[in-house]
């Protein structure tokens, strides 16, 4: 099973925990071959930069911070002392590579709906599901929240395909539809991390009420950006079957969990989703908070391309340019 749960996240990981900086070298060259490449294209030298902000500059954007994120899941790993013996080797230096749909949909004309901000609005077909998720309680449902960053954003990803779906599948009480499957892979995990992350980033006063809010947030978002439809019962479905893995770290004490945990779902919300650059909230929630992660050149690129989904890392970028000596 995949449903959309295996999007590039697994070869990003599998980059940041090669032995061998040199593919991530050669993935970084590539990153910044094609981020040229996006503004001068088939011109000339005698010809300016087209100036127009296209998707495939868009994309080149996103690429270098993921490469950036890569660098610095790599540097932690190693920090810490656990790259795993036989780890097995990155593709080359490729940048994350996903399926033929996906680059399809990277390299598409542009389309507003892609653009389009979460924003109010009741469920996708305008009418309220009111059937009751099933229980997804796991046994050891506890995601740990100790050692590599890398190593905890595989932990949650893994979570999709060995539970996650397992519990869709029971919600349904039978086999899942292509529709579905399809809708699934239609930036629906991105969303789910995108969306928990904001509800944790703006502080949960009533921890049982997240899913319900993190499962309105994804409703409302789909709607307005005009996703494929899902029924709600499959939303609150996904969405309580990740908590129960997630709450288990309040155990702990939440506070100072949730500041732990932020970084692994923003970089796994980065790495699952297919396009970013078509993504606010992936873009706004967790790739402008992950801004600390960065160099001061992706951050430039990034402003350059997507203002108005940065406003930190585009106003860091201006206090920077408004603090430089004239000339």
């Amino acid at each position: 099973m995949c449903w959309g749960t295996q999007h590039g996240w697994k070869d990003a990981v599998k980059l940041a925990k090669d032995p061998d900086p040199a593919v991530r070298r050669d993935f970084r060259i590539k990153v910044d071959d094609a981020w040229r490449a996006a503004f001068v294209g088939k011109r000339n030298a005698n010809q300016r930069p087209s100036q127009r902000i296209s998707y495939p500059k868009k994309i080149a954007g996103i690429d270098s911070a993921i490469a950036d994120l890569v660098e610095w899941l790599a540097q932690d790993l190693a920090a810490a002392g656990t790259v795993p013996a036989g780890t097995s080797p990155a593709i080359d230096g490729e940048p994350p590579r996903h399926s033929e749909e996906t680059r399809q949909h990277r390299t598409s004309p542009d389309d507003p709906a892609d653009d389009a901000a979460p924003s109010g609005g009741s469920s996708i077909d305008g009418t309220s599901d009111t059937r009751t998720a099933p229980d997804t309680t796991h046994p050891q449902a506890v995601l740990s929240n100790e050692g590599p960053v890398v190593t905890r954003v595989e932990e949650l990803g893994d979570v999709l395909a060995e539970h996650v779906l397992k519990d869709i599948e029971r919600a349904v009480a039978g086999p899942v539809s292509k529709e579905v499957k399809v809708a699934l892979a239609d930036h629906f995990w991105c969303d789910l991390f995108a969306q928990l992350a904001h509800v944790l980033d703006e502080g949960v006063k009533l921890f049982d009420k997240v899913p319900d809010k993190v499962t309105d947030l994804i409703i409302k978002s789909r709607r307005a950006s005009e996703r494929l439809p899902l029924e709600d019962l499959i939303i609150k479905t996904a969405v309580k079957s990740v908590w129960k893995f997630v709450q288990g770290l309040s155990l702990f004490g939440w506070v100072i969990q949730v500041r732990k945990f932020l970084p692994v779902v923003r970089v796994l919300a980065v790495f699952i989703c297919k396009a970013p650059e078509r993504h606010k909230a992936v873009v706004e929630y967790c790739l402008d908070p992950l801004r600390e992660q960065l160099t001061s050149e992706t951050k430039e690129r990034l402003a350059k391309v997507l203002r108005e989904w940065l406003p930190e890392i585009t106003a860091e970028v201006a206090r920077r340019k408004k603090d430089l000596p004239p000339g």
